[in-house]
């Protein structure tokens, strides 16, 4: 076979296991696979080949970008990928190195500016279009500069105390009351911070012209010209003006006054008038200072004294185009207004601005009726008898519109009224029904407007009836559980027992004593109990407790990129934002080990921790970690966790030159100062094994290994640190680099230029992130050597417990590699997912192994075993001096899990291999099954024959433990 095509790229064979795809149209190099044809086939079952075409687009990118034997889709840059970019006038890419975006399931609603919502996934076409409103110190909308998706990814449903809920990935940091914190370092109990205003599902509306030169025939040319001028005329119902003017006349129709001379008048607190100065601004008029004046009422004989705050605008342009838009003139007793024209038009997005902000100018704030139950929210209305009828028909708009919502209200009231006036008057209210789920949807979708007050308050009645209704809910489900259990013979004693509940709602529940849902308990707080302790931030915030964190499958995942400093949206609610391997040998032998797996599996479990959350071997201080970024293994050293051999038998001696801890934003440092020491999840393993062939002698000597031998692999990175760093420098990227991007056909291949201060700064933090990493793996290798102590009861020096070699595998560095002609040229050799294999002789291999070549450690999968190979010769003129890291994937997570039951896995390595595995949940095994990866042995074979990666020994398991 010569060529090989896949879905529409033809792979050209340019020698055994080489295949070329040409270089074409903008690539700037061609792009190579290295595979046999077994795994061609494999590798051209996702998006691999796209993703690595794509790479060649990269500027600076040299000879060809490749793609090792072990190969699979991955975020950008595939993985078993490799790409050497030019140091002086190429670029450094996160993405080309191991980027995994934080996500979230596509159903999450984000909530747009104008109290929209939309699922996340529906923003893939219009993202570059919309403003997402950012949680700060304030809310507020800011412009999207990024959408991301991604396939098969592994996600945990997060359940809160009040019922609200939201799926993603383990890294997704939720804003919480000490800082953004990934969901991996969250637990149940920890507090998360909600805003809860959920807005209006999204709609395109309908566009017609709202006002016209006609609206202003009788004008002054120059008022028409002055709102030309501001592309208000003609006003179109699609307009962002439009939805701002749309604010403006409904709380102008319930707090405002039209005066002389265009002065147009608007009252409230000063936080309010200031979001009323800002859309003032927004259509193109300049709004006045805010006043502030002392007034006296006698109200019943009665009189007190308040502060009256309002601010204006002069323009008499403003005014008529308020005036057309449906705002009230004169007398609003007098006045037969209803809601404008144009509403019965409107999408309901856009009815809500209106009727909310009429409501945050004239409705009641959320307030305590007796204990536990709220008072119905009502606006009022007094119109003359005359005009009363135009008023029933406002009231009866408002009730329409909230009906559409779902949000249902009392039959509108009319009475007459005392009045002060020489005319009968009416007197007109509309309330909404006020049982807890009424008014959670309405609380939740229309609110008030223009008033951070009342917001603040309904913010609070939201979460309380919603932890009043989770209560009720769960008795509910205890009262239904109690019943079925009386009906199946339980005594009444027994069933109290198996819940915490008093006895008499056990009675009531098994006797069919109860009509309709139960009260929450006695001790369920009330209303202006809840609120004396709970704050509301400026940005709406409020904590809420998590209840539960539970895995929720594989799922496509997405995120979204905003320009604001704070880095944050708002998401169904909730504010939400390095790898490598080695192999220590030991002189134990597998006779001696049998009979003792199941308490060296368990005691590693209980002794090196794992898993999605935080918590590592050691808990540091910011300063502990700003040393660990910056001298890497030797600070474990100074520390009593390494020996000196440690630390030459690791990739730069565990150092990597250039680190500058202060280029890693204090986030990633706070991610990372309770994760040192632990393996996290995934494929992240800790692993026993047994030298089971030594395919050559001469090295395996060298490397200390012969068959029969118990070696442990340990395979982990730079957990949260390194995530986060990654995360930072996308974001900087896509600020500062805008043009460099809009040149690539994928912007998860985002990169910085070389050069450029901000290459720079990412080339720091990486090697700092490097340093956490090779940090975090000696010391679960220092606690691995600690409880094989206490197993085998001598010490780790006697079972000859010594590092054999540490390499990293997502990595970028700075290397002279010949390119073109042979002309040497440093670069920046980017490895995601594959691993360096310098062969014999280079200066950069450890002086242990110099006359040998570098040790590769590919760990395969938890039932076919892993191998160590040497850097082959052929390695600096094929790969850059690179080979492949691991089997690589055939399945995703969410497959894997519908092909394998973890307990099923678990029985059968230990029944028929004697395999023995532990994890924190069967779904991590069914996860990681053997059948999950493609075949190691054909992978490390490829490897071997081209000369890239030479077979030295292979390794099988014995026990193994994941997160």
């Amino acid at each position: 076979m010569t060529t090989f095509d896949a879905d529409g790229i033809t792979l050209e064979r340019v020698r055994e296991y080489v295949w070329e795809i040409p270089q074409e149209g903008d690539m700037r190099v061609p792009a190579r696979v290295l595979a046999s044809e077994a795994l061609l086939e494999q590798i051209t079952e996702d998006k691999t080949l796209e993703q690595l075409t794509n790479t060649t687009h990269l500027p600076g990118i040299t000879n060809y970008a490749i793609c090792m034997p072990d190969g699979h889709q991955g975020y950008g840059f595939p993985v078993g990928g490799v790409g050497a970019l030019d140091a002086e006038n190429g670029c450094i890419s996160p993405g080309a190195v191991g980027y995994d975006i934080n996500c979230l399931t596509g159903e999450t609603e984000v909530l747009l500016e104008h109290g929209r919502r939309l699922p996340i996934e529906n923003l893939e076409d219009r993202f570059e279009e919309e403003n997402a409103m950012v949680a700060s110190d304030r809310l507020t909308p800011s412009e999207i500069r990024l959408f991301t998706e991604r396939e098969n990814a592994t996600v945990y449903e997060v359940g809160t105390e009040t019922g609200d809920r939201i799926s993603a990935t383990a890294d997704h940091p939720f804003r919480t009351p000490d800082g953004m914190l990934p969901l991996e370092e969250l637990t149940e109990g920890d507090e998360v911070l909600l805003q809860p205003f959920r807005g209006v599902p999204d709609e395109e509306p309908e566009e017609f012209t709202v006002l016209s030169q006609d609206d202003f025939a009788d004008e002054n040319p120059q008022l028409i010209r002055a709102l030309e001028e501001r592309d208000l005329l003609p006003l179109k119902s699609t307009d962002d003006a439009f939805n701002r003017f749309l604010k403006l006349v409904g709380f102008h129709t319930g707090d405002g006054a039209i005066g002389a001379g265009g002065q147009t008048w608007f009252y409230g607190d000063p936080e309010d008038l200031e979001s009323i100065q800002d859309d003032i601004e927004a259509v193109g008029f300049t709004p006045s200072k805010i006043y502030e004046r002392d007034r006296s009422h006698d109200i019943d004989g009665k009189t007190f004294e308040t502060t009256e705050y309002s601010a204006r605008s002069t323009s008499k342009a403003f005014q008529k185009a308020l005036l057309a838009l449906g705002a009230p003139d004169g007398r609003k007793i007098e006045s037969d207004f209803t809601t404008p024209w144009y509403f019965d038009r409107l999408t309901n997005w856009q009815k809500a601005l209106y009727v909310s902000a009429y409501f945050g100018a004239e409705m009641n704030a959320p307030a305590a009726q007796h204990d536990k139950n709220l008072y119905c929210p009502k606006v009022s209305q007094t119109r003359i008898t005359d005009v009363a009828d135009a008023g029933e028909e406002f009231m009866a708009d408002l009730a329409s519109f909230l009906a559409d919502l779902g949000i249902e209200t009392n039959e509108i009231e009319r009475f007459e009224t005392d009045s002060s006036t020489d005319r009968e008057t009416i007197r007109l209210r509309l309330g909404i029904k006020n049982d807890s789920a009424n008014l959670v949807q309405f609380f939740s979708t229309v609110g008030y407007r223009y008033n951070q007050e009342k917001r603040r308050k309904s913010i609070k009645a939201l979460q309380y009836l919603k932890r009043k209704e989770a209560v009720i809910d769960r008795r509910v489900e205890i009262a239904t559980e109690a019943k079925a259990m009386a009906d199946g013979g339980t005594t009444a004693a027994d069933i109290k027992s198996e819940f915490d509940i008093n006895e008499r709602f056990i009675e009531r529940s098994i006797w069919s004593e109860r009509t309709g849902r139960p009260r929450p308990p006695a001790d369920f707080p009330g209303f202006e109990e809840y609120c004396e302790p709970v704050s509301v931030g400026d940005d709406l915030t409020i904590p809420a407790q998590v209840r539960s964190i539970e895995p929720a499958g594989e799922r496509t995942v997405y995120d979204i990129g905003v320009t604001h400093d704070a880095h944050n949206f708002v998401g169904n609610g909730f504010v939400v934002s390095n790898c490598g391997v080695r192999m220590m040998r030991t002189n134990l032998t597998y006779d001696e080990l049998q009979g003792r797996e199941e308490e060296l599996v368990d005691s590693l479990f209980a002794n090196v921790p794992s898993g999605l959350g935080g918590g590592g071997i050691v808990e540091a201080g910011v300063d502990t970690v700003e040393e660990i970024l910056e001298r890497g293994v030797d600070w474990a050293l100074e520390h009593g966790h390494a020996v000196e051999e440690d630390l030459l038998h690791c990739e730069d001696e565990g150092m990597r030159e250039g680190a500058d801890a202060s280029k890693v934003s204090q986030k990633a440092k706070d991610r990372g100062k309770n994760q040192i020491g632990s393996l996290g999840s995934g494929n992240h393993f800790l692993e026993v094994q047994r030298v089971t062939d030594v395919f050559d002698g001469d090295v395996g000597e060298a490397y200390g290994l012969e068959e029969d031998q118990i070696v442990v692999l340990i395979h982990c990175g730079s957990r949260g640190l390194g995530h986060q760093t990654c995360n930072d420098y996308l974001r900087k990227i896509e600020q500062q680099h805008q043009g460099l991007l809009d040149q690539l056909p994928d912007k998860e291949l985002a990169a910085a230029p070389s050069g450029s201060q901000l290459a720079e700064d990412y080339y720091g933090a990486m090697n700092a992130a490097i340093n956490f990493a090779w940090v975090n793996r000696q010391l679960i290798m220092h606690r691995t050597r600690q409880v094989f102590e206490r197993v085998f009861d001598r010490s780790w020096e006697e079972m000859d417990m010594h590092l054999l070699y540490d390499v990293a595998h997502n990595i970028a560095k700075k290397e002279t590699h010949a390119v073109g002609d042979g002309d040497e040229r440093e670069l920046y050799v980017h490895r995601k997912g594959a691993t360096r294999a310098f062969p014999a002789g280079h200066p950069e291999v450890p002086k242990a192994y110099r006359d040998v070549g570098q040790p590769v450690i590919i760990p395969g999968s938890m039932g076919t075993g892993s191998y160590v190979l040497r850097g082959g010769e052929n390695s600096m003129d094929l790969t850059f001096g690179s080979t492949a890291h691991g089997a690589g994937r055939l399945m995703s997570r969410t497959q894997a899990k519908d092909e394998f039951w973890g307990g099923d896995v678990q029985q059968e390595l230990e029944e028929q291999d004697r395999i023995y595995v532990k994890a924190q949940s069967g779904s991590t095994v069914a996860e990681e099954a053997p059948g999950v990866y493609k075949d190691v042995d054909e992978v490390v074979r490829v490897s071997d024959e081209l000369g890239i990666g030479d077979k030295v020994a292979r390794t099988f398991p014995v026990c193994n433990i994941k997160g």
